[in-house]
């Protein structure tokens, strides 16, 4: 793991450390061992070129998948039961 990514992940986990001068990260972020170009684009907050240096992902996306009745393998879906994204109709528009 990098020097640059390490240091983050201090940054998150640690909640004093939000509260500390810039003055006292800045010399923080000095004081690492890491190739000038991620010094310079933590200092300048610049995450997406960070994310490249250090060979990070050029976008993430997050998705939440909410699944249906569970269906034991082998058994096929009860026909009398009605489909969740179906609209549910009325007798009398049938």
């Amino acid at each position: 793991m990098s020097n640059a990514i390490r240091f983050l992940e201090t940054l998150g986990q640690d909640p004093a450390l939000s509260r500390i001068p810039p003055d006292q990260l800045q010399a923080m972020i000095e004081s690492l061992e890491l190739d000038p170009a991620q010094r310079e684009a933590i200092l300048q907050g610049d995450l997406s070129t960070l994310s490249r240096l250090v060979g990070g992902r050029a976008e993430m996306i997050g998705l939440i998948w909410e699944p249906g009745p569970e269906i034991p393998p082998g058994e096929a879906p009860d026909a009398d039961t009605p489909d969740e994204n179906e609209p549910v109709q009325s007798p009398e528009e049938e």
